[in-house]
């Protein structure tokens, strides 16, 4: 009668994981049983179990007797994690990216399409079967951390940081190999990508074994300040990046006629949200010396160089499906058009965020006036005026994508990528053509700075430090000129500033309902 009831019961589990299995992202399911059932995961996991019990042979007995006695975990921990971090960093996200363009390569992402999938259960199917793949290879691999660990030498709070380290190190390479995955087209393209891809992962790779067998050799210095800093910031950066990247994967694998825009436009003020409290928490007494704020401060600038210039680039053509989504009343229309696709909103978003982040920027400055730290009065002066120019001269380098990709738009349909290689170009030459014209008028000799080179940002902008000519007038003069050219260029589009919604025909409502009714 008790093998009976085991036996129900377990039909009973059997029939409870079936049901869970069916409610499940098909994709899931289809790249799990391909992944669990292909030759590189067979040989992949194969290798990594003869690695692992090798390794506990000969980092054992090459510390005998020396084990019994003495810590040694940190030899035996070291080898653990290079066996551990290879299929975790290279081969998985190897095999995601190659997943993701094969499905492109042979078609069958078109099938789906058709399907009832969104873009965003195919990616987050993908994303799911690579992270199963993890799980194996860490849950086969844990045994031999734990026995490590048991040897002293590496306390828990070291060995659970190099875990999570693992972990997430993975999941953002893997997330960023299916971003590049359907970024070209063209075969020579593919090419490409796949090269950068290598040079990440294996960047990455050493960056973070340098950090983690540094950690495991030395220790941790940082007091716990630090690392709930570090750890925090890590892990939100780490989540907001990453839901931007898949993101802007399902955005490439959604049909043009929807709306692939405000998804990508919330991600980007979220990360950049967090980018900002992180430097209001370090100004509170964790960074005297302002380096943490100044590079936060640079990664929001290198941030919207390519959001904004992408934005500005966005294609002008609005379906009707997409008007047909956009807010009716004047309060949403004030707030949400600029989430709308379009290269006008793209800007005015683009815009109201360089403006908010510098003024974010030039509060923390004036907080480090108030606390005790190691910058001097001249050169928090000299951050501020930096970081006015800066936003003023990417104010306006947008404003110059905007009108150079809506004239290549004419007679051509480019990708929003063409924004990037627009803003380079014009950063190039704004700082290159005043400079050669004053070498020529100057018989190419060397020549001081003066006002005529206003425009050149690079020639500007060195001369914003404490040691320079720029003063605070001429500071405001370019950011109010960038202010009058954004003005102008807003009255030049009115209606494409504020696109105005349309009515829903009845045969789609019909057919929304339809679809809408169980």
């Amino acid at each position: 009668m008790a093998n009976v009831n085991a036996a129900n019961r377990w039909d009973q589990f059997d029939d409870w994981c079936e049901k869970i299995g069916d409610r499940l992202n098909p994709i899931l399911v289809k790249e799990t049983r391909q992944a669990l059932k292909s030759r590189q995961f067979v040989v992949t996991f194969s290798v990594l179990l003869f690695a692992a019990f090798a390794w506990t042979v000969v980092g054992s007995l090459s510390q005998m007797p020396q084990i019994y006695t003495t810590p040694s975990a940190a030899r035996l921990m070291i080898g653990y994690y290079v066996v551990l971090a290879i299929p975790m960093l290279l081969v998985v996200p190897l095999a995601a990216y190659r997943s993701l363009e094969g499905e492109i390569d042979d078609g069958t992402l078109e099938l789906l399409s058709i399907t009832a999938l969104s873009p965003w259960q195919i990616v987050l199917g993908k994303l799911a079967s690579a992270s199963l793949q993890m799980m194996i290879y860490f849950v086969a691999l844990f045994p031999c951390m734990a026995y490590a660990y048991t040897l002293r030498g590496v306390d828990l709070p070291t060995t659970l940081i190099i875990i999570a380290a693992l972990l997430v190190a993975g999941l953002v390479l893997t997330v960023a190999a299916l971003f590049l995955a359907p970024v070209a087209q063209s075969r020579t393209g593919r090419i490409a990508t796949l090269l950068i891809l290598m040079m990440v992962l294996l960047f990455a790779e050493y960056t973070i074994g340098y950090f983690v067998i540094d950690l495991i050799l030395n220790g941790n210095p940082l007091t716990s300040d630090w690392i709930f800093f570090l750890c925090t910031s890590t892990l939100l950066v780490s989540l907001s990046s990453g839901h931007l990247l898949l993101t802007a994967t399902a955005a490439q694998l959604t049909p043009e006629s929807e709306n692939r825009s405000t998804n990508l436009r919330i991600s980007m003020m979220v990360l950049s949200m967090i980018l900002v409290g992180m430097g209001a928490y370090v100004i509170r007494g964790l960074d005297p010396s302002g380096n943490i704020f100044v590079m936060i401060a640079i990664s929001l600038a290198v941030m919207w160089i390519l959001f904004g210039s992408m934005l500005a680039a966005e294609s002008p053509v609005m379906t009707p499906r997409i008007r047909r989504e956009l807010p009716q009343s004047f309060f949403a229309r004030v707030v949400l058009t600029w989430l709308t696709p379009g290269p006008a909103t793209g800007l005015v978003f683009a815009t109201v965020n360089i403006v908010v982040l510098t003024g974010f920027v030039v509060f923390g400055l004036f907080e480090y006036r108030q606390i005790p730290s190691n910058l001097r009065a001249s050169d928090l002066q000299a951050l501020f005026r930096l970081s006015i120019l800066f936003s003023s001269y990417l104010v306006a380098g947008l404003i110059a994508v905007r009108w150079i990709v809506a004239l290549v738009r004419i007679n051509n349909h480019p990708r929003v990528e063409i924004g990037l290689a627009a803003m380079i170009t014009v950063m190039v030459l704004s700082a290159l053509v005043p400079y050669s014209i004053g070498l020529h008028l100057n018989d190419y000799r060397n020549y001081s700075y003066s006002h005529w080179q206003i425009t050149n940002w690079v020639w500007t902008l060195a001369e914003a430090t404490p040691s320079g000519s720029v003063r605070d007038i001429e500071v405001f003069s370019v950011a109010i000129s960038v202010t009058l050219a954004f003005v102008a260029c807003l009255l030049t589009m009115p209606r494409t500033v504020l696109p105005r919604r349309i009515a829903t025909p009845e045969q789609v409502q019909r057919e929304q309902n339809k679809t809408a009714s169980p």
